[in-house]
């Protein structure tokens, strides 16, 4: 627990401050400030052991983060501040500005478990195995306007202007995979396909675990080579690695099981979504889904990708090595055993 505390008093600071410029309308500051304590908390999350805090930490950093995507649609479409209110209405949760210069802000607070807790000015910083961890909380007015709902890929307007139309595609290629076969990576069922894209939109329900976001990463990074780094793969290429000009977007609907499983991928989305737009000039956007059931690769160039059991069609690896090395096919796809599915593909 020791090794968090740095981290989770200067994210307290970052977020208090967040808060306080995000409710005096300095939106733009407030992002940045949130972004930098986002940063921290999952930090700490990592390295955290003590499971009452790092349920806390999960919880907080989704509303952080949501407050942060929030802030985004605002800053873009240039809404401004509500007036703040003069009622005399109290507010448990609000943050004030520093009464003056000599303001020091307060530490992350650790409210023991017992039943029969000390007032507030008892509470200390150092934190211990057997409390709580208490974090600020986001400003819960909305500026006027209410800014615009996240991405959604089934309402018109969100969907980008080249999408094909289903009723014209032509089924152009289908092949049955048999069990056990290999030589079936992303690359070699529809690399090609993926070539002079500028966005692909991704229908696939099991996005959820580790190897299942894997093999979503798989598919970013054959994005990547395809349509971003086109001669990665050329003899005798250089390419060297900077954020390109041109934009790509990736769109992902997917599902979960429980509330507490969306948080965490929202946890785990925001930092690939972080990663992917600042080394690749990417943009991703997701969205939960509790009635998806198809799996399909949508492209902008007219190819639509059916998989009859997405993106995870791999076999589970036999664990008998004890973990002493990594089985082999665990880094080439094409030397994977498959599960019987059956690939799609359509063209407008």
């Amino acid at each position: 627990m020791a090794d968090t505390t740095l981290l989770l008093q200067k994210s307290y600071t970052l977020i208090q401050q967040a808060a306080i410029n995000d409710r005096n309308g300095q939106y733009s500051i407030a992002l940045n400030l949130y972004t930098n304590g986002l940063e921290g908390l999952m930090s700490a999350l990592k390295l955290e052991k003590n499971d009452r805090v790092i349920q806390t930490l999960k919880i907080k950093i989704t509303e952080y983060f949501n407050r942060a995507e929030q802030l985004k649609d605002i800053i873009k479409k240039g809404y401004v501040a509500p007036p703040l209110s003069t009622s005399n209405q109290s507010c448990h949760d609000c943050v004030t500005s520093p009464p003056t210069s000599h303001y020091q802000p307060p530490q992350p607070v650790y409210r023991p478990t017992a039943p029969t807790a000390p007032p507030p000015s008892q509470y200390h910083p150092i934190p211990t195995n057997t409390e709580d961890l208490i974090l600020p909380s986001v400003p819960t007015f909305n500026p006027l306007p209410t800014p615009p709902p996240p991405f959604n890929p089934s309402v018109t307007g969100n969907i980008p202007p080249n999408t094909p139309n289903l009723s014209s595609l032509e089924l152009i290629s289908s092949k049955k995979i048999e069990n056990g076969s290999i030589g079936n990576s992303y690359e070699t069922l529809f690399g090609d396909r993926l070539i002079g894209c500028t966005w692909i939109k991704v229908e696939d329900p099991y996005i959820r675990t580790r190897h299942q976001i894997d093999n979503f990463v798989k598919l970013i990074e054959l994005v990547i080579s395809k349509c971003i780094f086109k001669d990665l793969k050329s003899p005798g290429s250089n390419v060297k690695l900077q954020k390109p000009s041109t934009k790509f977007k990736i769109d992902l609907t997917t599902s979960t099981e429980s509330q507490q499983q969306e948080d965490e991928l929202k946890i785990t989305f925001y930092q690939l979504k972080d990663q992917i737009s600042n080394q690749y000039n990417i943009v991703f956007n997701y969205q939960f889904s509790s009635t998806i059931h198809d799996r399909s690769i949508e492209c902008s160039n007219g190819y639509l990708i059916k998989l009859g059991r997405g993106l995870d069609f791999y076999q589970k690896p036999p664990n008998n090595n004890n973990g002493l090395f990594s089985q082999v096919g665990t880094y080439s796809q094409d030397l994977k055993p498959c599960l019987e599915f059956n690939i799609d593909i359509f063209k407008k």
